[in-house]
């Protein structure tokens, strides 16, 4: 077998690195509090800018952390529909509080009410329209009695389905 003899370096001096790119002088580099930013502002930043100002997201490992999961497990709710992460451009997956909140929700599912992953996507799908449900008839019941009283009905139907009340 026949090798053919590596190159070898003989200058051993560094080359130097290209400085690096400046910053433009109109881009702060001070992350605006939350709340702090207006409306019209947050419409006018680019898509990077606006990832900036996201506040609330969580990469994988942190999210299973909060949930007491496994990261796989994350993975495979995925894969199966149940939950929808955001993406990063780099393809990290970010968990939302709301997110975190319909996995804290196929939690109960599973382990408290055992059910299998087809009844966790039946439910959810149940619960998302009964959720959907609540806000139009509220938004068409807004400012009468019927509104509190509507409310009241549909947290003792989510009660009674030992589903958690939502916020």
């Amino acid at each position: 077998m026949y090798q053919r003899p590596r190159p070898q370096v003989r200058d051993k001096t560094r080359i130097p690195s290209p400085p690096p790119p400046s910053r433009p002088e109109q881009v702060s580099i001070v992350r605006p509090q939350p709340g702090q930013a207006s409306q019209e502002e947050v419409q006018a930043l680019n898509a990077e800018e606006r990832v900036m100002l996201m506040e609330g997201v969580y990469i994988i490992s942190v999210a299973a952390r909060i949930l007491d999961m496994h990261p796989q497990t994350l993975r495979k709710y995925e894969r199966l529909g149940l939950v929808n992460p955001g993406r990063t451009l780099g393809m990290l997956r970010l968990y939302s509080p709301e997110d975190i909140r319909k996995l804290r929700l196929i939690r109960h599912l599973v382990g408290n009410l055992g059910l299998n992953l087809a009844g966790v996507e039946f439910t959810l799908n149940m619960v998302g329209n009964l959720l959907r449900l609540k806000e139009r008839l509220s938004s068409l019941a807004e400012g009468t009695p019927l509104e509190a009283e509507m409310t009241q009905e549909f947290d003792l139907l989510f009660r009674g389905m030992d589903l958690p009340v939502s916020d």
